[in-house]
């Protein structure tokens, strides 16, 4: 469906490994923009290492065989130099990846990014499934500035005509800020989950966390999860995206309570 919807569009549609040079190479003849949308958030069953630093390098590599004009590489706010944080960690060094390579670049780092399925809905219905209560890692005081996936879409597209943000990390958010508890609430409301919530602290969770993650293929949650979701997740300002691209995006709390009771009826 996915495929079939990109070429009503006019897209022409190329299977092959992004971790592969020749592959990303030949894929990238032709062109003038790369967007790179590439990355994992576990470090499982592929390497934060291979997919998230290597990728970029490749990528970068070929565009300059290609003699592209520009690259978008779609990045994560938090993104840094931090052992503690592999994910961040990781996505800060394909950054420096797509830096160091000479090939004008523009890096978009996005808070949480919303859609009817994916990213952070796949961790409520994790935690939702999981025992009988649902758990908030820490004190669920987190502040977020959660971003629509449609309006983070428009955001990578119109960044290829705006010369100025190349050589740049924008750090882009929604036009709220509220907690991790309150994005979970809004969650818990559309699915009309009657379980109660239990706060635990940070330090209690990561002993179970990290013997998930070395059992299970696809744990609830990870060690590194649960250290990310204590830090603020907050984009350059609560107008950032008008600031760069001069419209406001949609507001997630119009939003989640439609379009996530909706993805419970389609299940």
């Amino acid at each position: 469906m996915k495929a079939a919807a990109f070429k009503a569009r006019g897209a022409q549609l190329l299977v092959g490994d992004a971790l592969n040079p020749a592959t990303v190479t030949q894929a990238a003849q032709g062109t003038e923009h790369i967007i790179s949308l590439v990355a994992v958030r576990r470090n499982r069953p592929q390497s934060f290492l291979e997919v998230n630093v290597d990728g970029p390098r490749i990528l970068a590599e070929a565009a300059k065989a290609a003699g592209a004009r520009s690259v978008v590489l779609v990045s994560a706010i938090g993104s840094r130099l931090d052992p503690k944080y592999r994910y961040f960690t990781s996505r800060w060094m394909g950054e420096q990846e797509l830096a160091k390579s000479g090939v004008a670049g523009t890096i978009l780092r996005f808070s949480f990014v919303l859609g009817e399925d994916g990213g952070i809905l796949d961790d409520f219905e994790r935690a939702a499934h999981f025992g009988p209560f649902l758990i908030i890692p820490g004190d669920g005081q987190t502040k977020l500035q959660p971003i629509l996936r449609e309006d983070a879409a428009r955001c990578v597209v119109e960044a290829i005509e705006k010369p100025e943000l190349l050589g740049k990390i924008v750090e882009l958010g929604g036009p709220e800020l509220l907690t991790y508890e309150t994005l979970f609430d809004w969650f818990i409301q559309a699915r009309g989950i009657r379980k109660p919530k239990l706060k635990l602290p940070v330090g209690l969770l990561l002993p179970g966390a990290t013997v998930m993650e070395a059992l299970f293929k696809d744990p609830v949650v990870t060690p590194d999860e649960i250290n990310m979701i204590q830090l603020a997740n907050i984009a350059d300002g609560i107008d950032s995206v008008s600031a760069h691209f001069g419209w406001r995006p949609t507001a997630p709390s119009s939003w989640v309570p439609i379009h996530w009771k909706r993805a419970t009826a389609r299940k």
